[in-house]
């Protein structure tokens, strides 16, 4: 995949088409100045992608399912230096497109379409005009009935409120799902959650830690609740909760690491082992101040246990920064293996990239797949160094391209439009 310097500026309109391959589809060149999710959404009929173009406006295409025409609107905001920007979007029970993005502490930007499946015109709305004018991580979720709803964040790091909204899509009306927030730092902390992951057993289970101020290494308390309705919320062991869920409170924490030691809200996970216990893999410092990956485990119904997988010699992922952050050490979730082992992917800034084989009662590592090695760096500096993806609700389809590492969301001084090509991938 080939990054350019592109000293044009692309516009496109509703009625731009790309032609690609069905199976390798080729949307457009995007912004690659600094890493931004973008977001990608299959249905019966249409696959839509949100994402900054070339000039760093918001665009969502749309296709076809049977074709590789792409159609595209651009949406009236535009991208700065912010790699917390991101962009995400949703379809309601009647087809309509709701896309939300662009914010870092901003007043929400949240756009509607006028028809059902159609990109042709879109209307910036608020949702309830309440608790909306400094908002950060939006995340569009349905609950198993299908309804949509919307989590956010409105404040800065370190004293952040968590809110829920929830749309009704025959009314076209978005209502406060509480009375109150979901969780409330006490202007102590805000907290940084997991999207809601469904385990085996059918409970939802979202998992968090708080933070005191906007350095990452104020991160602590790993924490971890559950629900099946969207609405009752109780602890592992089944204990009932009242919301909202306080940082104050000592009855949902996972791991109580404490500030200053490692953890970090870009690099936590939950899996389920073999035998259905939920297992949540994180990072933070070993006794030797090492970075290292961890696991705890929900053991005899009772409580937590925490294990140590890496043993690295060295490395220390600097988390006294604030801003984007990008390298470091990342794991995913356990996965469970067909011999009844566990397995988990990881990325490491010094000691590269691979799959570990787990032991499934100890995590111990019983043996380490490396990852091919990188290719060689572009002749631009960074440029292909990073790539980046998503995959479609689905998990049919993934989308890729590459950026420029973090900058910790400050400007670069470039010589022209820094752009990649953004490519779908269909499974097979």
């Amino acid at each position: 995949m080939k990054l350019n310097f592109v000293l044009l500026v692309f516009f496109f309109g509703p009625a731009a088409l790309v032609h690609a391959d069905p199976d390798t589809l080729t949307v457009d060149e995007v912004w690659a100045g600094h890493p931004v999710g973008f977001d990608l959404y299959t249905t019966e009929r249409h696959q839509y992608v949100c994402y900054y173009d070339a000039a760093r406006n918001m665009v969502i295409a749309q296709r076809n399912l049977d074709s590789s025409k792409w159609k595209k609107t651009v949406l009236p905001t535009k991208i700065k230096w912010d790699s917390h920007n991101y962009v995400r979007m949703a379809l309601d029970a009647e087809g309509y497109i709701h896309v939300s993005g662009n914010m870092h502490n901003v007043p929400l930007i949240y756009f509607r379409s006028q028809s059902p499946e159609s990109i042709d015109q879109f209307t910036a709305y608020p949702m309830t005009g309440v608790n909306e004018e400094r908002v950060t991580y939006p995340i569009f979720f349905k609950n198993p009935a299908g309804e949509l709803y919307f989590q956010y964040r409105n404040g800065q790091s370190g004293q952040g409120i968590t809110y829920w909204k929830k749309y009704h899509a025959k009314e076209k009306e978005w209502t406060d799902v509480f009375d109150q927030p979901l969780f409330d730092g006490e202007k102590e902390a805000n907290a940084y959650m997991s999207r809601l992951v469904q385990g085996p057993d059918g409970y939802f289970y979202m998992v968090w830690m708080w933070r005191l101020t906007y350095i990452a290494n104020t991160n602590h308390n790993l924490s971890c609740v559950r629900t099946k309705d969207f609405t009752n919320w109780e602890t592992i062991g089944g204990v009932p909760l009242k919301l909202p869920l306080k940082w104050s409170s000592d009855t949902t924490i996972v791991d109580p690491v404490g500030p200053w030691n490692g953890l970090i809200n870009i690099s936590f996970n939950i899996g389920w082992d073999a035998v259905g216990r939920p297992c949540i893999s994180y990072h933070k410092y070993d006794k030797k101040r090492i970075s290292q990956v961890f696991v705890s485990r929900w053991e005899d119904n009772d409580r937590w246990e925490s294990y140590q997988v890496s043993h690295w010699p060295d490395f220390r992922w600097n988390l006294d920064l604030g801003g984007s952050l990008g390298g470091g050490v990342k794991a995913t979730a356990v996965q469970q293996e067909p011999d009844g082992n566990l397995s988990m992917s990881y990325t490491h800034e010094k000691y590269g990239s691979g799959t570990w084989k787990l032991d499934k009662e100890t995590f111990a590592i019983r043996e380490d797949l490396k990852a091919p090695a990188a290719p060689p760096q572009a002749a631009t500096p960074g440029l292909g160094k990073e790539p980046r993806s998503r995959s479609d609700n689905t998990g049919t389809y993934t989308m890729t391209w590459e950026t420029l590492p973090a900058n910790r969301d400050l400007p670069r001084d470039l010589p022209g439009i820094v752009t990649s090509t953004l490519i779908i991938y269909k499974r097979k």
